[in-house]
C-alpha cells in the first residue's frame, strides 16, 4: 500500500503557527499529522485523552440549558 498525504486547508501547526502547512499522511494502519515547514510530527492514532469529570455540587451548570429571551 502506498503512502498518502492531503494537505489540511486552514489548519495551523501547533508549534510554529505557519498556516496551511499541515499534512495529513496515512501509511497502511498508521495515521499521523506532520508539519512541512517545522518538521512537526503528531501521532493521530493514539487514543484521546479522557475528557475531565463535571464538578460535583451546585456549580458547574448541570442543570437544564439556559435560554436567553430578546426584551421584546
Amino acid at each position: 500500500m502506498s503512502v498518502l498525504r492531503r494537505f489540511i486547508a486552514g489548519a495551523t501547526c501547533p508549534e510554529c503557527g505557519a498556516l496551511d502547512k499541515i499534512v495529513r499522511v496515512q501509511d497502511g494502519d498508521s495515521l499521523w499529522m506532520e508539519c512541512v515547514a517545522c518538521d512537526m510530527r503528531k501521532d493521530l492514532d493514539a487514543e484521546p485523552a479522557p475528557a475531565p469529570a463535571p464538578p460535583e455540587g451546585g456549580e458547574g451548570g448541570g442543570g437544564s440549558p439556559v435560554v436567553w429571551k430578546s426584551g421584546k
